[in-house]
């Protein structure tokens, strides 16, 4: 996809005292990096420093930020933030400035050690713009205007008074007032440690432990990593606090129903990470053979497969297996360029200078390119467009593993209004008479937007089915898909978000 940006990745760790939770931490980032490549950043807790939290947070990729490349400055970084205990983050931004005052953890100072914490948190709060107000009412002061701000005012003031706390009450408090998803990880300077995840669980979390090393982090890929192989997923309303080689379960909120972001399994997770017990190359190679059932094209001779790398690779193999049609590397990523990170606003010359065509490959043949989803189609067109004319390939094919995206999301994911859609509804008709498929006319429109000589989505029974969980359908957030959004505030954005759009205006339902 390359189009949609999420906010972000968590991580935390507990570790023997004379082990350093800084080096876990850097490495568990690392695994995350797909999650995010705007900022990274880790607080450590260090009883023998008379600054018990030490913060450190840049913009820029994590082997950027620890000064990899400089074995001495990485040792100092190491050696400066030594601790026992702390939490990681790495940052896309859906929300709020790309500068350096805008990355996480966010640290709130205070003379009182248990209302001294650091934290940082995956998601999105959609009523971040109510929440603002009612604060400011009551004298709350916003610098940097953004819901981690936001949050911070409220964890803040779960722990305020003369004696300290219990942090599950703490969380307790949170819970009511956030409409929206959130895991959070939390480090105080009385070295409390822990993680949390929002009563839906929308974006994912996992917690293991060995050999007196306790670690929690978004993708289970990372604590893979630094050798926690036995790992669980932290269920909805959870707060898990890590201590002294022990693992303590709490519930600070009640899991009516859960919403797990599809788009883990579609897009943003790490292949070899699991998700609620689905690896995530196995939902991704299933969606390619559920994408199959649906080909109408006629294979030859002529035919190749060949996936926009890397996430749509998986099921283009699926696809091609199933079809009986070999699938080729056609496009080489360049994987010393970012996710359209790239200057300038040609999107041809972006795609060129991200990708190259391999010529032999493609040169002649019926190509079916295979992408894992679209958003707003740009990078795809010119793709399609490369293919062609650089790559003089017959004709271009494009099929989707993900269904058309037709609703905003206001829960992390950096698409939040109609209008940045290629399949966004048509104007003037009412809000709930949008169909989730796509008419023969508009599934027309954007091929011929996109120039390929044929164009097919995934179903989303082909979705659900490819994701695999047990429970179907009715634990999946797929409100960008279908409009319907598993909470209260994410409905009423999306009545903002189509008001707007059909005025035309450009602003976000949460501005």
């Amino acid at each position: 996809m390359g189009e949609a940006k999420e906010e972000c990745g968590i991580a935390a760790a507990c570790v023997p005292e004379k082990e350093n939770a800084a080096y876990y931490l850097y490495k568990m980032l690392l695994q995350e990096q797909n999650r995010g490549q705007l900022s990274a950043g880790i607080t450590t807790f260090n009883t023998s420093k008379k600054k018990l939290l030490s913060t450190l947070r840049e913009t820029g990729l994590v082997n950027e930020v620890f000064k990899v490349q400089n074995t001495a400055a990485f040792n100092g970084t190491m050696k400066k933030f030594f601790g026992s205990k702390g939490i990681g983050h790495l940052r896309y931004s859906t929300f709020g400035g790309n500068k350096k005052a805008f990355a996480q953890p966010f640290e709130r100072k205070h003379g009182r050690k248990w209302k001294w914490f650091s934290f940082c948190f995956n998601g999105n709060i959609a009523n971040f713009s109510e929440l603002k107000k009612d604060l400011e009412k009551n004298q709350y002061h916003f610098v940097l205007d953004n819901d981690t701000e936001l949050m911070m005012h409220f964890l803040a003031r779960g722990c305020r008074g003369d004696s300290r706390p219990k942090i599950v009450d703490v969380f307790s408090s949170l819970h009511p007032a956030l409409d929206g998803a959130y895991s959070i990880a939390f480090v105080n300077a009385e070295g409390e440690t822990v993680v949390a995840r929002d009563h839906l669980g929308f974006k994912p979390l996992v917690i293991g432990k060995k050999d007196g090393v306790i670690a929690a982090a978004s993708e289970s890929a990372s604590l893979e990593s630094i050798g926690i192989e036995k790992f669980e997923t932290v269920k909805p309303g959870a707060l898990i606090e890590m201590h002294n080689g022990c693992i303590e379960k709490k519930w600070f909120c009640k899991s009516q129903r859960k919403a797990h972001c599809m788009f883990e399994w579609v897009y943003f997770a790490n292949i070899a990470s699991e998700i609620e017990g689905v690896n995530v190359y196995n939902a991704r190679y299933a969606l390619g053979e559920e994408l199959a059932k649906i080909e109408t094209e006629k294979i030859s001779e002529e035919h190749i497969v060949v996936p926009v790398p890397d996430t749509a690779k998986p099921a283009a193999d699926a696809l091609a297996f199933s079809l009986g049609a070999p699938s080729r590397e056609g496009i080489i990523r360049n994987r010393y360029v970012g996710r359209t990170f790239i200057e300038g606003d040609n999107r041809f010359e972006k795609a060129r200078e991200k990708y190259g065509i391999n010529k032999k490959v493609v040169s002649g043949k019926k190509v079916i390119l295979v992408e894992d989803s679209i958003v707003r189609g740009t990078t795809t067109k010119a793709i399609v467009k490369y293919i062609k004319e650089t790559g003089k390939a017959k004709e271009v094919h494009v099929r989707v593993s993900c269904p058309p995206i037709r609703f905003p999301c206001f829960y992390g994911i950096d698409m939040s209004t109609f209008g940045e859609f290629i399949a966004a509804p048509k104007k003037g008709i009412a809000l709930e008479n949008i169909q989730v498929e796509l008419s023969e006319s508009e599934l027309e429109k954007i091929r011929q937007h996109m120039g390929a000589d044929s164009l097919a989505y995934q179903p989303i029974e082909g979705l659900v089915k490819g994701i695999g969980l047990e429970t179907g359908s009715s634990d999946l957030c797929m409100a960008c898909l279908n409009g319907r959004y598993p909470t209260s505030f994410g409905e009423k954005l999306e009545k903002t978000a189509w008001e707007n759009y059909s005025k035309g205006e450009t602003k976000r339902a949460y501005e």
